[in-house]
């Protein structure tokens, strides 16, 4: 994958400090992916266990073009299909973030 994909579009107003973007529901352009458990800077844990059961996908931060903060929802440019071929969220939601 690109660098690109890894790195916020200008203007997508994520905050720059704060909590992040935990708990804001993910948007494709087709439909809702699930609220994001975990917000690295350079990509969301998202919980898709709505769309897919049993599911957490890993979202690369260029895929976001656009975050509402009244809504508390990140919208994507992509259809969740796009999302299924993404990394496995090999991560232990356990262990506390690391930031």
């Amino acid at each position: 994958m690109s660098t690109e994909l890894w790195e916020y579009r200008p203007g997508s107003s994520h905050p720059a400090a704060g909590p992040g973007l935990v708990g804001y529901e993910v948007q494709a352009t087709d439909g809702p992916v699930g609220p994001v458990e975990r917000d690295t800077g350079d990509h969301l844990l998202v919980d898709a266990e709505s769309w897919v059961p049993g599911t957490r996908v890993l979202v690369p931060v260029g895929l976001v073009a656009r975050v509402d903060h009244l809504e508390l929802a990140v919208h994507l440019d992509c259809p969740r299909a796009r999302l299924s071929s993404a990394p496995a969220a090999a991560v232990d939601l356990t262990a506390p973030d690391e930031r």
